[in-house]
Formats: structure tokens, C-alpha cells, sequence
């Protein structure tokens, strides 16, 4: 009795070490995931920056929304310049401003249930064309306005058939590689590319207190459709997993950061048993179990939808507007911390979560912070020659 009883006291605390080196595992995995999501986040930011800066392709670029808060190119123009400085008066109208943001966000949530309506229903060969002809379509409209940018800065002429040449290659080659064709890194490239060109997009075509407020709405949203039983990406999510199905590699409007379902160490601790064997064919059959870890590894790996690339860069880019470098740094070590507290939530919920909520509301309220109390209290200690 004392040798079985002496059995199972090893047996559970055995158990115990097994579960707490998979907790570590699962964190530092975790944590190296995150690093790993820092380098694209800060290429796609530098990236927007730098062509909003120097070659600002989307400045004489007039949207509809300019054309129903404004009467004229004139007020446009005006309210364009009056823009970026911190004053409430360049809002024309609050209850239109409100009603652009509520037909946005409306359009949004269409989109989104729609889409994973028909995703459920099993149209999901008609949703992949669409994403498709749409990224072909945004790819189209945006490079030809940047390509043809960059060569006006560099005084370079350009012919119209050559620039839409390249164009129309570029845009080919973007729809092949985001939709799962290609080289890993070529296909990173083009989700970074995408990111950008949209961002700077949205930036040029949305007035800046609209922008504010969408970003604000838009993150409520995406805890409401992760986080609710029926939110349609919850739906989507958990519909994929029980299909056992990859959601769609060029979902650009996901905002949701994915769990995991890890069973790593007990695949390593087959890869080592069968090592010790020296057999050839099982050999083999180890390296195609490595193999196949590794694919496992990049599928389960953490992974951030093409909307968070969007929103993300949208809100630097717009803060950048301000010239308020502080303000900028704020925003982005905001963004950063706020996708690691994210992950780190993750870990222990293990389930589906929204990336964009907690970066987005501590970016808000470090920038206003920032703008509005930060800096001028700085501006009279530098004025007034005080030093801390």
C-alpha cells in the first residue's frame, strides 16, 4: 500500500512540473510571438511616416465626406489648413460629424456580419474573391498614386503606360503573395505595403476630429464582436476552429489577435524518443515530424489582422500630424505596450482576443494627455528658463 500510494504522490507532482513547464513554455513563446509582431508594426509606421512626409501622394485628394461637411473646394481647403492644431473650431458641425462616424462604423458592421454570414453558410471560395478583386482594386489605386509620387519628387518623368505597367504587376503580385502564394517574407512585405497604403488613405480622405472618433467607436466594436457569444468575429473564430479551417489570409478588416492550441512538448518528446532510435526509416520519419512541427508552429504562431497594420498606422500617422514629437513617441510606445498587455491577457483567457481596444484607449488618452497638459506646461518651463 505505502509503494502504491508512494506511486501516485510522484505521478501528480510529476503532473504539476509538466503543467508549469508548459505554462513557461507557453509564455516565453508568447513573449518572443510579441517581439516578433513589433519589428512589422514599427516597419509599417516608419514606412507611412516617412512617405507621408516626404512624398504625401494623397494631399490633393478630396473625399466625399469633405464634400458633405464642406460646400466648396474653398472651405476645403481652408478647413484642411486649420486642421492639426488642437482647436475644436475646425469641427463644422458636431450632429454631421457624428452621422458621417455612425454611417462608417455602420458600414463596418454590415460588412463584417455579412461577410462571416456567408462564411458559415460555406460560401467561402466567393468571400476569397472578393478579398481578391478588393486588395487588387486598393493596391491599383494606392501605388499608382505613390509610385507616380516618388518619381514627381525625384523629378524623374514617367510615362502614363508605364506607371500603370507597373502597377497593374505590383497589384498582381500582391494579390498572389497576401492571399498565401509565395515566399513567407514576400507575402509579409505586401501585408506591411497593404497597411500602409491604406492607412495614409483613410488619413488623406477623414477630417481630423472624425478620425479621432472613429478610432475611439471602432475599438469599442471590436470588443463587442470578439468578446459577445454571438459578435460576429467570435462566430467566425470559432467556426474555423470547428471546421478545422485557416481563416482567410487577407482578412483586412480583422482586428483580433488568435489563442492557441499547443501541444508542443509532447510532439518534441516524440521527435526525442524516436531520435534515439538509429534506423533509417525512422529517422525519416522524425525529420517529417520536425517538418511538420514547424508549420504547426508558424500556422499557431500569434498572428495580427490586417485591420490592426491599418489602424495602427492610421492613428501614428495621424498623431505624427500634430508636429508634436513627444505626443508621437507617447502614441507608439502606447501601441506597443498595449499589444503585450494583450498577449499577456491571452495567455491566460486562451481565447480569441481583440489587439486594437487596449492600445487604441491608451494611445487616446497618452496623446491628450500629452498635447494638452505635457506639452505646454514643457513649452513654459523651456520659455521661462527653468531647469528640474
Amino acid at each position: 500500500m505505502t509503494d502504491e500510494s508512494g506511486n501516485e504522490s510522484q505521478a501528480k507532482s510529476k503532473k504539476k512540473e509538466n503543467k508549469s513547464n508548459d505554462s513557461r513554455y507557453n509564455i516565453n513563446k508568447r513573449l518572443n510571438s510579441v517581439i516578433d509582431l513589433y519589428i512589422p508594426l514599427t516597419i509599417c509606421a516608419i514606412t507611412a511616416l516617412i512617405i507621408d512626409k516626404y512624398l504625401n501622394p494623397f494631399e490633393n485628394v478630396v473625399s466625399l465626406i469633405h464634400l458633405v461637411m464642406y460646400n466648396d473646394n474653398q472651405s476645403i481647403m481652408r478647413a484642411k489648413n486649420s486642421q492639426y492644431n488642437g482647436s475644436i473650431n475646425s469641427i463644422p458641425s458636431l450632429s454631421l460629424m457624428l452621422i458621417i462616424v455612425g454611417c462608417f462604423l455602420a458600414f463596418i458592421v454590415i460588412t463584417t456580419s455579412l461577410l462571416v454570414f456567408l462564411y458559415v453558410k460555406g460560401y467561402k471560395k466567393w468571400i476569397e474573391y472578393f478579398f481578391w478583386g478588393q486588395i487588387f482594386i486598393t493596391f491599383m489605386v494606392t501605388e499608382t498614386k505613390i509610385i507616380s509620387s516618388a518619381f514627381f519628387y525625384y523629378e524623374i518623368q514617367i510615362d502614363d503606360l508605364i506607371l500603370l505597367i507597373i502597377s497593374v504587376i505590383f497589384s498582381i503580385v500582391g494579390v498572389f503573395s497576401i492571399n498565401g502564394f509565395g515566399p513567407k517574407k514576400l507575402r509579409q512585405f505586401f501585408h506591411i505595403t497593404l497597411g500602409v497604403n491604406i492607412a495614409l488613405l483613410l488619413c488623406s480622405l477623414l477630417p481630423e476630429w472624425i478620425i479621432w472618433l472613429i478610432l475611439f467607436l471602432l475599438s469599442i466594436w471590436d470588443l463587442v464582436a470578439v468578446l459577445w457569444k454571438k459578435g460576429p468575429l467570435n462566430i467566425l473564430v470559432n467556426t474555423a476552429s470547428n471546421r478545422n479551417e485557416e481563416l482567410f489570409s487577407a482578412l483586412v478588416y480583422s482586428c483580433m489577435a488568435y489563442s492557441e492550441n499547443i501541444n508542443d512538448n509532447d510532439t518534441k518528446n516524440e521527435i526525442t524518443n524516436n531520435n534515439n532510435n538509429k534506423d533509417k526509416n525512422e529517422t525519416e520519419l522524425v525529420d517529417r515530424v520536425e517538418e511538420n512541427t514547424i508549420d504547426e508552429e508558424e500556422s499557431n504562431g500569434a498572428k495580427l489582422g490586417m485591420g490592426d497594420f491599418v489602424f495602427y498606422t492610421l492613428l501614428i500617422v495621424h498623431v505624427s500630424k500634430y508636429n508634436n514629437p513627444i505626443s508621437l513617441v507617447n502614441c507608439i510606445v502606447a501601441i506597443l505596450t498595449g499589444l503585450t498587455m494583450t498577449m499577456f491577457i491571452l495567455v491566460y483567457f486562451k481565447r480569441a482576443l481583440p489587439a486594437l481596444p487596449i492600445s487604441i484607449f491608451s494611445s487616446i488618452i497618452f496623446f491628450f494627455g500629452t498635447y494638452y497638459l505635457g506639452s505646454p506646461f514643457y513649452k513654459e518651463i523651456i520659455d521661462n528658463n527653468i531647469f528640474i
